[in-house]
């Protein structure tokens, strides 16, 4: 799910008015530059502040971290195409490579048909952000990959474009040289949330201690075109995109985490069941239904492996687990029940982390059954 570049980085920027280019979070443009900063970064945590989808941390120094991500699955869970848009040091997030030279960077990974995978990453030689209303539009210059360079010796960029009330997102890639080329369309069928319930001002957005999250589009129909080495990559199918921050380390903050969305019969899912640091669980359910939220909570989720390698609280030993129940309380509504069955592992980083596309089965206790496809992941740290 990337493509394209929308060149307004230089033509943009000469026509605003020289203020909007400093890093303050009320301003439309935040400009980041590929060496760590120095000073206090000022972090915030609670709605209204920003953007639904604009940046939190201004300036990027050894303790901070943030990152944009999209991603889209195919309508048979065969396919998937995940890209990161990255604010980080190696020393907040140190997953990235031992030897990065910027903190703005580009992961991609995804999946072909016939269950071929591929993950790539790239340093860029500064990030440009721009907010206007809630939505947000990024471009990440002169990539190179992560053991190339020099920095700024590459036309190639990787960017996001999204309408101002997040209805629509286009992400492109730009990379000829390196073999990457296409775009992913999102158009949202569900609307944004935060953590705890639908956008509104003076909410907590720390999904966990530490750590903030907003998710500006939930589902959305998704088209991905793409060319991976002279491979065709095209599908349709759910898509999703959110934006998460912290202003300390991740290892500080952070115990581990099931996340995943997808799509069960008309039902658009989000979950989020989460550690802390010290091991404390925090949770955050989504669903909505046509158009409408129908429960956004930061309570009544419970996500747990099964199958093989179930073991919970998950190890750095325990193996990749091969499937998960979602119990998700909807209130009035009665329980959402889900089995997820995970799929082809892309990528996977033993003991740490894993993704996967998988098949979904439930449906409200005692209702209907319903199917769908999912993509959901596993941090353990």
């Amino acid at each position: 799910m990337n493509i394209f570049q929308p060149k307004f980085s230089v033509a943009i920027l000469l026509l605003m008015p020289s203020f909007a280019l400093s890093h303050n979070l009320h301003n439309g443009v935040n400009i980041y530059p590929p060496a760590i900063q120095s000073g206090l970064s000022q972090v915030p945590f609670i709605s209204g502040v920003a953007a639904v989808d604009g940046p939190r941390v201004q300036v990027i120094n050894e303790s901070v971290w943030q990152w944009w991500y999209f991603d889209a699955v195919s309508s048979d869970g065969k396919s998937n195409f995940v890209i990161s848009f990255f604010t980080i040091s190696n020393l907040a997030f140190p997953f990235g490579g031992a030897n990065l030279s910027s903190c703005v960077s580009v992961s991609i990974s995804g999946t072909f048909s016939n269950g071929t995978s591929f993950a790539t990453g790239y340093l860029a030689s500064e990030a440009v952000v721009i907010t206007v209303h809630d939505g947000s539009s990024g471009t990440w210059h002169g990539l190179v990959p992560l053991t190339d360079g020099p920095l700024g010796a590459s036309e190639a960029s990787a960017a996001w474009k999204g309408t101002p009330d997040m209805s629509v997102y286009t992400v492109t890639i730009d990379a000829p040289a390196a073999a990457i080329e296409g775009s992913l369309n999102l158009r949202s069928i569900a609307p944004a949330h935060y953590p705890c319930g639908p956008p509104s001002p003076n909410q907590t957005l720390q999904i966990l201690p530490h750590v903030g999250w907003t998710n500006a589009v939930p589902d959305a129909s998704a088209t991905a075109n793409f060319s991976i080495a002279g491979s065709a990559l095209t599908f349709s199918g759910p898509g999703y995109h959110d934006l998460a921050w912290s202003d300390t380390p991740f290892l500080d903050s952070v115990g581990g985490w099931y996340w995943g969305h997808g799509r069960l019969g008309n039902y658009s899912l989000v979950w989020w069941d989460a550690r802390s640091a010290a091991g404390v669980e925090y949770v955050s359910h989504y669903v909505a239904c046509e158009g409408r939220i129908v429960s956004a909570a930061c309570a009544g989720l419970k996500v747990r492996p099964t199958g093989a390698n179930d073991t919970y609280p998950p190890t750095l030993s325990s193996g990749v687990p091969r499937g998960f129940s979602v119990e998700m309380d909807l209130g009035g509504m009665g329980v959402l029940e889900v089995s997820l069955t995970a799929g082809l592992v892309t990528p996977d980083v033993p003991g740490f982390y894993a993704r996967w596309t998988g098949v979904m089965e439930g449906g409200i206790k005692g209702g209907e059954m319903l199917v769908g496809v999912a993509l959901m992941e596993e941090f353990t740290v």
